[in-house]
């Protein structure tokens, strides 16, 4: 039996959660991003940049990176949630800097 075909047949699903990118999911399941690449290719998936929507399954199942990682995240029941949403980008883009900044909140005089 090839290794392949080992590591397809051990795969589980994930359903992603609000505001995860591949990265995050990388992350969570892997303890690093640098298992982004494999993740992508079990899900016949090419781009990093792309969406990852709540109501699609990720396939997952290859050996944790970093296992301390993967465990810290599951023993504190966390998950990685990094993406911005477009209304955040909207009020960074449009609505930041002194104009909008509250003296003692957010800017800071020492």
């Amino acid at each position: 039996m090839s290794m392949i075909y080992k590591t397809l047949k051990s795969m589980e699903t994930i359903k992603p959660q609000e505001n995860q990118n591949i990265f995050d999911i990388s992350l969570q399941e892997y303890g690093s991003i640098e298992k982004v690449f494999d993740l992508l290719e079990d899900n016949d998936q090419f781009n990093i940049t792309d969406d990852i929507s709540v109501y699609e399954e990720l396939k997952i199942g290859r050996e944790a990176f970093k296992k301390d990682i993967v465990e810290y995240y599951n023993s504190r029941k966390l998950k990685p949630a990094t993406s911005i949403i477009a209304e955040e980008e909207y009020l960074l883009e449009n609505f930041s800097g002194i104009d909008y900044m509250i003296i003692e909140d957010d800017f800071i005089i020492y």
